[in-house]
């Protein structure tokens, strides 16, 4: 409850700035009689999407043989253009700026129909061979599926299953490379860290184009976050791999690291804060591991644990204090 608040409300009520049924419906929510449920609704949401879709793998899976395969696919074709037919009238008309969510269903109907877009996709690759060997390019059509509809419907949900899927293209096209000799592990390995680099290099570029073109410069923090997650994995993956060069990888992810802390701290950034201190964390692992050899080994770790989750709360804590 806000007294101050209360009495400004009954204040332009008396001055008859307000009327009586807008002064009464402002009234109780100062006073705290009306909850926002908003957070609940979004999680039920989302829990009923995550459902839904397990739903479909589980009736792909049981039916398959029955149905048939042609029948499956129209099936979840026609349930994700009808999730998208209904996000569609229920979604503003498209902005380059932030638009309003008018309808909360809405949002977790488009990531419904963007999810069984994928799974029926999928599905129709796995048992008529569309791409014959080429099959990993369907996560390249689905990437650019999902991009097209994050931007249209302004989803930052769907925009993140954009990213992931380009990203598992990228990893899949170079560990199973078509029509050549496999390579060996660890050159695979190689060339997927490279490829995660690269994209991870792209992601924050088109972040940092996002913002200063304020073309929805607000999925900004979408594109480096992601960004962000690919160049610190590929990094760790050359830190905790099984060859001698793991010491340059431990450099560079300390670099990066630093880097992105200290920037990270001056723009207020508190999500790429965290992601660079759990990175540094674990690089930190790898070095406690080479370096000791003792009975206290597990308990330095525990403290370097502990000093991190304390270091990543209370910095945190600040930069959203700074924030407010």
């Amino acid at each position: 409850m806000s007294p101050e608040t209360v009495a400004a409300i009954a204040r332009l009520r008396d001055e008859r700035i307000l009327s009586d049924a807008q002064a009464e419906a402002f009234g109780r929510a100062a006073r705290g009689d009306l909850l926002s449920i908003r957070g609940e609704l979004r999680l039920i949401l989302y829990a009923g999407v995550v459902l839904l879709t397990t739903g479909v793998g589980l009736f792909l899976k049981e039916n398959h043989d029955r149905i048939g395969p042609a029948a499956i696919a129209a099936i979840i074709a026609a349930a994700a253009a009808a999730c998208l037919w209904y996000a569609a009238r229920r979604t503003p008309a498209f902005t380059w700026g932030e638009a309003p969510s008018t309808h909360v269903a809405a949002d977790y109907l488009l990531l419904l129909s963007m999810l069984l877009f994928g799974a029926d996709l999928a599905y129709a690759e796995s048992q008529f061979r569309l791409l014959g060997p080429h099959w990993s390019w369907h996560l390249l059509i689905v990437s650019v599926v999902y991009l097209v509809a994050a931007y249209r419907f302004d989803s930052r949900a769907v925009l993140t299953l954009a990213l992931t899927s380009f990203a598992a293209w990228r990893g899949v096209a170079v560990a199973m490379p078509f029509g050549a000799a496999r390579h060996g592990d660890a050159a695979t390995a190689g060339e997927v860290r490279l490829n995660a680099i690269a994209v991870g290099i792209l992601y924050v570029a088109a972040g940092v184009v996002t913002a200063r073109t304020r073309r929805k410069a607000h999925f900004e923090s979408v594109w480096v976050a992601s960004g962000m997650v690919l160049l610190f994995g590929a990094l760790l993956s050359g830190v905790f791999g099984n060859h001698g060069d793991w010491i340059a990888w431990e450099a560079a992810l300390v670099v990066l690291g630093g880097a992105v802390l200290a920037a990270s701290w001056r723009l207020r950034r508190p999500l790429e804060f965290g992601i660079a201190t759990a990175a540094l964390y674990l690089g930190g692992l790898r070095l406690l591991g080479e370096a000791l050899d003792s009975q206290l080994t597990l308990l330095i770790i525990a403290a370097w644990s502990v000093g991190a989750l304390v270091f990543l709360i209370r910095s945190t804590r600040r930069l959203r204090r700074a924030d407010e």
